[in-house]
């Protein structure tokens, strides 16, 4: 399959915005900004500026990577929108890019070649995470995303990894927001890898290059078929989930 010339790539799925414009032979314009509510607003004008920047016209772009999740809920929907909507004016194929994956590939050049576990804050008393390895510069996911809460991810790690492991590499930004509750139900056992976690966004450019490989193996999509990845279906808590949680952190314990 053809590569593009130019891929247009953009990720809201957590606090930031990011958007990149990936013109090859290794040359990425890359802008961020604090998203959030923000995003859907300015998501289309960074493109404009980016492609200004360049001095190449929209028309120009051959294929769209997005974010596409786990993550903000109103952040996904606005990435996947715009990525509808540019693709089938541009007619142009989508690749919906996995949110950790991208994670794991923003974290390079130091987690190349190696297996990564890649933890994202879901508010909620939850974290997205998933396992990720690079191997001969192709990054894929081994094994779907999950939302948990810290000690029920740190349950199936301590299985999966034991109760030391050893030189695994953590990324995301999981690792500080539920250090606590993570430390204490991982034990010492993992505190030179907690020590070690980078605090890694997602970033355009990543998505870009996850996006142009992708296309290369045949797996983006067209328009009509782009999604975002949700993982799970509630995006906020209820009032008394809320104080629940409220009464178990003043009490100094994870909420169940």
């Amino acid at each position: 399959m053809n590569s593009p010339s130019i891929v247009l790539a953009f990720d809201s799925s957590t606090e930031w915005l990011s958007v990149a414009l990936d013109l090859g032979d290794d040359q990425v314009l890359q802008s961020t900004e604090p998203g959030g509510a923000r995003a859907s607003q300015r998501l289309l004008p960074l493109v404009r500026e980016l492609l200004a920047q360049a001095a190449r016209p929209l028309a120009d772009v051959g294929l769209i990577g997005f974010g596409a999740g786990p993550g903000a809920f109103t952040g996904l929907r606005a990435a996947c929108a715009a990525a509808q909507g540019l693709a089938r004016g541009l007619r142009c194929p989508v690749v919906p890019v996995p949110t950790l994956l991208a994670v794991a590939a923003a974290a390079e050049p130091a987690l190349r070649d190696g297996k990564v576990l890649v933890a994202d804050d879901a508010r909620m008393g939850e974290l997205y995470w998933a396992r990720a390895a690079c191997a001969a510069g192709t990054w894929r996911l081994a094994g779907a995303a999950r939302a948990q809460s810290p000690r029920d991810a740190a349950a199936c790690w301590r299985r999966e990894f034991g109760d030391d492991p050893g030189p695994l590499a953590l990324c995301g930004n999981a690792w500080a927001e539920h250090a606590a509750a993570l430390g204490e139900a991982l034990g010492a056992g993992w505190a030179a890898a907690l020590r070690g976690a980078r605090t890694v966004a997602p970033q355009a450019a990543a998505v870009a290059r996850l996006a142009r490989a992708a296309h290369a193996r045949g797996e983006s999509v067209q328009a009509a078929e782009a999604r975002p990845l949700y993982v799970r279906d509630k995006v906020a808590l209820t009032s008394d989930e809320r104080a629940r949680a409220k009464a178990a952190t003043s009490a100094g314990r994870s909420p169940a």
